[in-house]
C-alpha cells in the first residue's frame, strides 16, 4: 500500500512537543472521547473527529500507511435544518484531491471488515460531503463501531477516522437545539413533529464605530493607568509605570494598551478606556457565550485595528499554535461588544478558519 507520507508526516511533526498538561482551556467546547462539539449563540452546531485526547493518542502512534481525514458534522438551529456530514483531507488548511472516495464504518474483529460503501460527493478538491441518501444509514451503522474508513475507487483503503465519541457529540447537538424526542433528532429521535422545535435565535447586530488615531500618553496618564491596572500584569509590575500607547476613537474616547513583560507565545496586554474628558471608565470585556460574566481587559496576543474598530485576542497552544482560542470585540461608542469567538482543543493542524464557532454577531 502506498505510504501517505505527506499527511502522516505533517500530522506527527505538528503534534511533536505538545505539552501533556495543557495550560489553557476551551470553555465553550464540549469534548466526548475523540470528538469535540460546540454550538454558537444562534444554535449553529459543529462536531469534529478531533479532541485533546485524540491528539494525545495520535502523538503516541504512527498513522503508518493511512491518511487521517477529519469527519465534520454540521447542523443549523431551527425545525427543518438538515444534518450535513463532511470528510475533510485538509492539512494546514490545504487540500488536494485524491479522486473518488467512499466512506465506510470500520468493524473490528477477526477478520476486520469494512461496512457498506457510502457515497461521498467531492464539493471542492479534498473536501467531500456524504450523500444525503446515505446519511441516515451511516449514522445508524456508526453506533456499532468506534472507527470509520475511506476507500479509493480502486478498492484500496485510503484513511481511518475515529468515531469514538461521535454519538455523544451528536446527542449534545440534539439537546442544544431542543430536538430530543422529535422526528428530526439525530440520535434521540421520537414522534414529536418538527414544528415543536423552536426557531433558531437571531444573531445580535452590532453597530460598529470605526476609526481611531494614535496619540502619545502623558506621564501623568501613564502613571494613573498603571496604578489602576498594573496588577493585571502580576505583582512585579504594581510599583512601576507601564509603557502605554493610545488611540483616540471616533467619538473621543481613548483606548489604551500596555504590554506586560512576559515572554513566550502568548504575551499579555492590558487594555484601558478613558472618556473624552480623560476620566477612567470602568472597563470590562463582555463574554456572552452561554451567559459568561465580563472579563478583565488583560488579553494574550491582542491588538486593536482602527480601520475595523475591532479588538482581537488570540491564545495559541501546541508547538505550532494550531489550537487555543480567538475572541473579537468591536467598539460601539458605549462598549466593546463581542462579535466573534472560536475555540479548538485539538492540536492537530486544524487552522483558524476551521476552529469551532462559539459565538458570532453581525457587525455593520
Amino acid at each position: 500500500m502506498r505510504r501517505y507520507s505527506r499527511l502522516a508526516g505533517a500530522l506527527l511533526l505538528a503534534l511533536a512537543g505538545v505539552p501533556a498538561k495543557a495550560e489553557w482551556i476551551v470553555p465553550e467546547v464540549r469534548q466526548h472521547g475523540d470528538w469535540s462539539v460546540a454550538c454558537d449563540n444562534a444554535l449553529s452546531c459543529t462536531a469534529v473527529s478531533a479532541s485533546a485526547a485524540y491528539g494525545a493518542r495520535v502523538r503516541a502512534s504512527d498513522p503508518g500507511d493511512l491518511a487521517t481525514p477529519l469527519l465534520w458534522v454540521r447542523r443549523e438551529g431551527g425545525p427543518f435544518a438538515p444534518v450535513r456530514v463532511f470528510v475533510d483531507l485538509a492539512v494546514w488548511g490545504e487540500r488536494r484531491s485524491v479522486g473518488l472516495l467512499t466512506l465506510h464504518v470500520f468493524h473490528d474483529g477477526d477478520p476486520e471488515r469494512l461496512g457498506r460503501a457510502y457515497r461521498l460527493i467531492e464539493r471542492e478538491p479534498g473536501y467531500y460531503e456524504l450523500d444525503t441518501r446515505d446519511l441516515a444509514a451511516f449514522l445508524v451503522e456508526s453506533r456499532e463501531s468506534d472507527r470509520a474508513a475511506t476507500r479509493r475507487a480502486d478498492g484500496t483503503q485510503h484513511g481511518l477516522i475515529t468515531t469514538a465519541g461521535m454519538v455523544a457529540a451528536l446527542r449534545y447537538i440534539d439537546e442544544r437545539q431542543q430536538r430530543r424526542g422529535t422526528v428530526t433528532a439525530i440520535y434521540a429521535r421520537g414522534g414529536t413533529p418538527a414544528r415543536a422545535i423552536p426557531a433558531a435565535p437571531s444573531r445580535e447586530r452590532i453597530a460598529v464605530m470605526r476609526g481611531g488615531a494614535p496619540v502619545t500618553a502623558s506621564t501623568a496618564e501613564a502613571a494613573a493607568l498603571s496604578e489602576r491596572y498594573g496588577y493585571l500584569c502580576g505583582t512585579q509590575t504594581e510599583s512601576r509605570v507601564l509603557a502605554w500607547q493610545a488611540w483616540v476613537l471616533a467619538d473621543g474616547h481613548r483606548l489604551w494598551a500596555a504590554q506586560c513583560e512576559l515572554d513566550g507565545e502568548n504575551p499579555l496586554t492590558i487594555w484601558a478606556l478613558t472618556d473624552r474628558f480623560g476620566t477612567q471608565v470602568d472597563f470590562k470585556l463582555p463574554r456572552p457565550e452561554q451567559g459568561r460574566a465580563p472579563e478583565d481587559p488583560a488579553l494574550p496576543n491582542s491588538r486593536f485595528d482602527p480601520a475595523t474598530g475591532q479588538l482581537t485576542a488570540l491564545y495559541r497552544a501546541g508547538r505550532h499554535g494550531d489550537c487555543g482560542w480567538q475572541r473579537r470585540w468591536a467598539w460601539t461608542g458605549r462598549e466593546f461588544a463581542m462579535i466573534d469567538a472560536v475555540e479548538m482543543p485539538a492540536c492537530i493542524v486544524i487552522v483558524m478558519p476551521q476552529w469551532l464557532q462559539t459565538y458570532r454577531a453581525v457587525p455593520w
